[in-house]
């Protein structure tokens, strides 16, 4: 849950790690999972997040980022939904991911086809075709999670 992360003295802002051009200082962050940071902020209780990256320094891929990808809440793992005939195109589903505190946006695809975009407080709402799909949540840090839906 706490973590140390690497900020620029002069701006405040996160930075991957020690670079030579920046001067570099640690901080320690708690990283709740966004479930429990909406419950803190709702019960008057908000925790302090990190920082954003500064701009242009935000490494590629997640060999720096460490943490747990996106967890899917829902739609629920298991669980099958059933369409009325005549209701496809017209059946809505709720997705939404449980993720890492310094996540700002999830992005959603259904069988590599993107859906959108939601902060992780956020429900994005996807009609699907009938059959099995395979709905991915990646988080804006590159972790990704799969689960087949049908």
């Amino acid at each position: 849950m706490h973590r140390e992360v690497y900020v620029d003295a002069a701006t405040g802002m996160r930075l991957p790690g020690p670079d030579g051009t920046h001067e570099v200082k640690t901080e320690v962050y708690e990283f709740w999972p966004s479930d429990l940071m909406r419950l803190f902020r709702e019960a008057g209780l908000p925790r302090r997040r990190p920082p954003p990256y500064l701009p242009g320094s935000r490494p590629d891929g997640v060999a720096y980022f460490g943490g747990a990808a996106p967890r899917i809440v829902s739609p629920r793992a298991g669980a099958v939904y059933e369409l009325q005939a005549g209701d496809a195109g017209r059946e809505q589903v709720t997705l939404q991911a449980q993720t890492e505190a310094d996540v700002e946006q999830i992005y959603w695809f259904a069988d590599k086809q993107f859906i959108g975009r939601a902060a992780p407080r956020e429900a994005l709402t996807w009609t699907p075709g009938p059959g099995t799909h395979w709905l991915t949540a990646v988080d804006d840090a590159g972790r990704r999670t799969v689960r087949r839906w049908k």
